[in-house]
């Protein structure tokens, strides 16, 4: 099989995006069982990001030592080498931004509340790429994003559930729109930084500047006692390496190979997947109760992230025209 063809294959692409979002969905179960067994957050965001840059180091080293001869050449950048660093240290520091603010919010919201906030991406995404394209975003992305909030309030169990005005802690709700922010960030980003790059050495730098940005902002708040903990805790490792290896070695490379490949249309629709796995996730394995009308929240989320792409018809091929 030529993996050059496959890897350009638009279904192949479609499928690594898809796998990256399900790869996501399961972090907050993860989180909230290490909560659960006394492991506070810094330890957990330590030890994310300092073993998913150990996967993703030993993964480029056997990469190097069994393809380095046969590495695709890619077109040369014409951006001058510090601009392609400051973005890649940019992706790198937002993707870390991401994780910070959406684990901070699962100590003040409960998880389906905490994944429906982070699920704003979408919409957030879409005046993103209106600022950047300068231009208004169009009729049926503003019914999507309509549609979107009204998902939102029913799947958070704002309304018809036993959720408490207590449980939608204001400084958890701010927290989980930040982190909703940086992942839409990320998610526009992926696709367009450094595309010379092989996607394996792209998803290390950007890993590895996350770690430092995680390392800096735990050091700073909570000390230094809280970084060693995070990496040698030998009983955290059971959450650590799962976290590390769903959480930043598998998704950061499937998106850097199949994000670039497909449109932003397909990518986001792709990425919906995240939410009903995570809230299904919660449900069977922790046994977080899930009352019926979140599941329509869900259904009417999902419907309104793909209405524009369908009506609009940029699907069709899964590529950008």
């Amino acid at each position: 099989m030529d993996f050059k063809k496959l890897s350009s294959s638009v279904v192949f692409c479609s499928l690594l995006v898809l796998l990256a979002s399900c790869s996501y969905a399961i972090l907050s179960t993860i989180v909230t069982l290490a909560v659960i067994n006394g492991f506070g957050i810094p330890v957990i965001l330590v030890g994310k990001f300092f073993y998913g840059w150990i996967i993703l180091l030993v993964l480029v080293v056997l990469i190097w030592f069994i393809y380095q001869r046969k590495q695709p050449k890619h077109a040369p950048s014409t951006l001058p080498l510090w601009k392609r660093v400051g973005t890649l240290i940019i992706t790198g520091i937002v993707m870390a931004s991401v994780t910070i603010c959406y684990f901070l919010s699962l100590g003040y919201l409960p998880i389906s509340l905490a994944v429906v906030l982070l699920f704003q991406y979408s919409w957030i995404g879409v005046v993103i790429e209106s600022i950047a394209g300068r231009k208004l975003p169009s009729r049926n992305q503003v019914i999507a994003c309509v549609v979107i909030v009204v998902g939102t309030i029913l799947a958070g169990g704002i309304i018809g559930s036993g959720l408490s005005l207590a449980e939608m802690n204001p400084i958890g709700i701010m927290l989980g729109l930040l982190a909703a922010f940086f992942y839409a960030v990320f998610v526009y980003l992926s696709g367009r930084v450094s595309p010379e790059l092989a996607p394996m050495n792209r998803s290390f730098f950007i890993a590895s500047v996350g770690m430092a940005f995680v390392l800096i902002f735990v050091g700073s708040l909570y000390g230094g006692a809280a970084i060693i903990e995070g990496i040698t805790n030998v009983n955290a490792l059971v959450y650590s390496i799962p976290l590390g290896l769903f959480g930043i070695a598998i998704p950061i490379f499937l998106l850097a190979v199949g994000a670039p490949k497909i449109s932003t249309g397909m990518a986001t629709i792709l990425n919906s997947a995240e939410l009903p796995v995570e809230v299904l996730a919660a449900a069977l394995i922790i046994l977080e109760p899930v009352a019926t009308l979140r599941w329509v929240g869900v259904v009417i989320i999902l419907i309104g992230i793909a209405l524009p792409h369908i009506i609009e018809r940029k699907i069709t091929s899964g590529l950008d025209e």
